[in-house]
């Protein structure tokens, strides 16, 4: 990559003509999004811009009532705690994103409708293949089965997971999403948090965003050599534990980058590199 295109993407230009990506959240301020979008956008040349949008639940819906009168807004990612919501307030979905109940991409079509899918279970398990931890076989529990945990469920059954486990606080949400799993003939149920005799342990939940938080399972009764994945963005004290026992772990930064395929597909900007190998080029060239 170039001195030219690093500066580019630390400088974008904005002008009357940058059409805007939105990525709405509550909180945002965790997300690699806009800098990683925009680098993209700037290193194919393209007039295009990734912004944040701190939206509490309430406000979602007068936020998207607004967003559809901007003409230059492209499209927009949906992340924590918006995506369940978000299905009652798009036009259509995609046939998983109808399954899953949930959206984390609103692609804008040339009527001006918006398209609703989701496509983080994609990312997640595409991931895990990278990192050589195919999910295929493996007893599997997972924590958090909110809208990325059930796309990440949806994701791991149909990848061929020997078993799934599923734990949420909220109990009544997990056993629902199991026989939903189980109804279409997946190895699912709902159990409790104990990583202990599993293969593969991933936290799908927030729990380890901050510092001061609890861990999402007792680290101590993972077994050594599993594989650990979290959908956090940077290493989790429970990815810290479970390297120092032996685990091979896996951070959410690659779920997202492995998601910019199809995400950039309903941009309509198939044609350009959105690899997950150039967006974590970016992403370094970004940050210096």
């Amino acid at each position: 990559m170039t001195q030219e295109t690093i500066a580019m993407s630390r400088h974008p230009v904005v002008d009357g003509a940058t059409r805007v990506v939105g990525i709405v959240g509550h909180p945002i301020a965790q997300v690699r999004a806009p800098e990683v979008w925009t680098g993209l956008f700037h290193l194919h040349g393209l007039n295009m811009l990734c912004l944040p949008y701190h939206v509490v639940p309430a406000d979602l819906p007068t936020f998207f009532a607004g967003m559809r009168r901007m003409q230059n807004l492209a499209g927009m990612i949906v992340t924590i705690p918006h995506k369940p919501a978000s299905v009652d307030l798009v036009d259509k979905l995609t046939d998983r994103a109808r399954i899953v109940r949930s959206v984390n991409f609103i692609g804008i079509r040339p009527d001006g409708s918006w398209l609703g899918d989701i496509v983080d279970g994609i990312g997640f398990v595409e991931n895990l293949k990278t990192n050589g931890a195919d999910p295929a076989g493996r007893r599997t529990l997972l924590v958090g089965t909110g809208g990325v945990g059930t796309a990440i469920a949806f994701a791991l059954a149909e990848a061929g997971v020997s078993e799934l486990v599923l734990y949420d606080r909220d109990s009544e949400r997990s056993e629902g999403l199991a026989q939903r799993l189980a109804a279409l003939g997946w190895p699912a149920r709902a159990g409790a948090p104990d990583p202990a005799g599993f293969e593969l342990v991933v936290n799908a939940s927030p729990v380890g965003m901050r510092d001061d938080d609890p861990l999402p399972v007792d680290a101590a009764r993972i077994a050594p050599g599993s594989i650990v994945a979290d959908v956090i963005v940077h290493e989790t004290e429970l990815l810290r534990r479970a390297a120092a026992i032996g685990c091979r772990t896996i951070d959410g930064t690659g779920m997202m980058d492995h998601q910019l395929v199809a995400m950039a597909a309903h941009l309509g900007l198939g044609e350009h590199d959105f690899s997950a190998a150039t967006a974590k080029r970016v992403a370094a060239a970004v940050r210096g």
